[in-house]
């Protein structure tokens, strides 16, 4: 039975100011549903003594040791060579690795680099774990009565084979979860502002504590219990405690979650764009699919935009101005009319750093949705970073959307 494991991350680049090690916090979750303690996390750079000495010291303290990064095919790649020299393990060419990876250099056009034969070394017993989002395979392998998983630092790689490989031998070996997990997410609100509506909960459930993690636009709710039915329960009560601000659970986001609305009531939508720079139509069409209800939109810039995207009439930016509710008002309906859509988004203000005055400072957005026979208006004040007032813009008009179509 498997109780205790460490993480190892191997790259020089986690280690200025660049790069995070987010990898771990992927792994340590899933370790945490199936009770394995997490005794160590570390991340060292590359340099074949230190991950040498990293892993000797891990697997000392250890009964699984999961590492991510130093796959790839180039000098400073030495996972391989370190797991080698720690662990007195020989090295093979696996033909049918070449020959996998020539095909996918292949089906690319290209020819594969001779360097890259170096990402088909094995070890004598190891499970190789196939790699369908790169080039560089993971293997999984028991030595000396320890179990090493080793992964890809790419993060999309790495979290793919998590749960194509680790997931189910962990379900295997330690049988069902240990515990359960529900996220609930909201929006519009603050991370104080969620704790102080919380207090009825909190007098409700002696001793059940929900986890508040803020985040850029939102907060979520961590719930982590023993069996489904008191999840289940507590979510009950956070749902009614919460109404129409929770919008979603778990891997949700705040787009996929107006698209599915989008597609239930099939209806379309469009958006004009000021401060936000087309940041509202990137998301909405992040989600796959949602070409069945976006129609498109436009990036009215500049006063001369508005009026040739959004049909905006001039003498109303004369008269009040480019960031202000009547011209939102007018691109969400003008948008709306020009592409014919269900749903209108009108996005207007100042992202900063410069730009702002004394009636309107920098962090100023008025944001307007307009549909049949609606229109909501928000006037918003950010004193943030000029990312920040473009991100929350876009956050609330995902919301004023959802909450108009709720209550439409």
């Amino acid at each position: 039975m498997i109780k205790t494991a460490a993480i190892l991350a191997i790259g020089s680049e986690m280690l200025g100011p660049t790069r995070v090690d987010t990898n771990s916090l992927k792994i340590t979750a899933v370790l945490e549903d199936y009770g394995v303690e997490l005794v160590g996390k570390s991340i060292v750079g590359d340099r074949l003594g230190d991950v040498v000495s990293a892993i000797e010291f891990a697997l000392v303290r250890a009964d699984m040791l999961i590492v991510t990064g130093g796959l790839g095919p180039t000098e400073d790649d030495l996972t391989r060579e370190a797991l080698s020299a720690a662990l007195g393990l020989r090295m093979v060419e696996d033909p049918n690795l070449v020959a996998r990876l020539q095909e996918r250099f292949a089906a690319r056009g290209w020819t594969m680099p001779e360097v890259n034969k170096k990402q088909a070394q094995i070890f004598i017993g190891q499970t190789t774990l196939m790699n369908d989002r790169g080039t560089a395979p993971g293997f999984h392998l028991e030595t000396g009565g320890k179990q090493l998983w080793v992964f890809p630092g790419v993060p999309h790689e790495m979290e793919w084979m998590l749960e194509t490989y680790f997931q189910p031998w962990l379900a295997e070996t330690m049988g069902s979860l240990a515990r359960y997990r529900r996220v609930l997410k909201i929006a519009g609100m603050g991370e104080s502002a969620v704790e102080e509506h919380l207090k009825p909960y909190y007098d409700a459930h002696k001793g059940e504590l929900v986890t508040i993690l803020a985040s850029p636009g939102g907060v979520e709710l961590h719930l982590v219990e023993t069996s489904r039915d008191e999840i289940a329960s507590r979510e009950k009560a956070l749902v009614e405690l919460f109404g129409d601000r929770l919008f979603g659970f778990d891997d949700d986001t705040i787009e996929s979650v107006v698209g599915e609305m989008l597609v239930a009531r099939n209806a379309t939508l469009s958006a004009a764009e000021s401060c936000t720079g087309g940041m509202f139509a990137s998301r909405i069409t992040d989600v796959a699919g949602s070409s069945r209800y976006f129609m498109g939109g436009g990036v009215c810039y500049t006063a001369a935009a508005k009026t040739a995207i959004a049909g905006v009439d001039p003498g109303l930016i004369r008269a009040h101005g480019e960031v202000s509710e009547e011209v939102a008002i007018a691109l969400a309906k003008g948008i709306r009319e020009r592409f014919d859509t269900t749903w209108g988004v009108g996005i207007t203000g100042v992202a900063g750093p410069g730009g702002g005055s004394e009636a309107k400072p920098v962090g100023t957005v008025h944001i307007a949705v307009a549909g049949p026979n609606v229109v909501e208006h928000r006037r918003m004040f950010w004193p943030a970073t000029r990312n920040l007032v473009r991100w929350f813009s876009t956050q609330w008009a995902l919301d004023l959307l959802r909450k108009t179509m709720l209550r439409s």
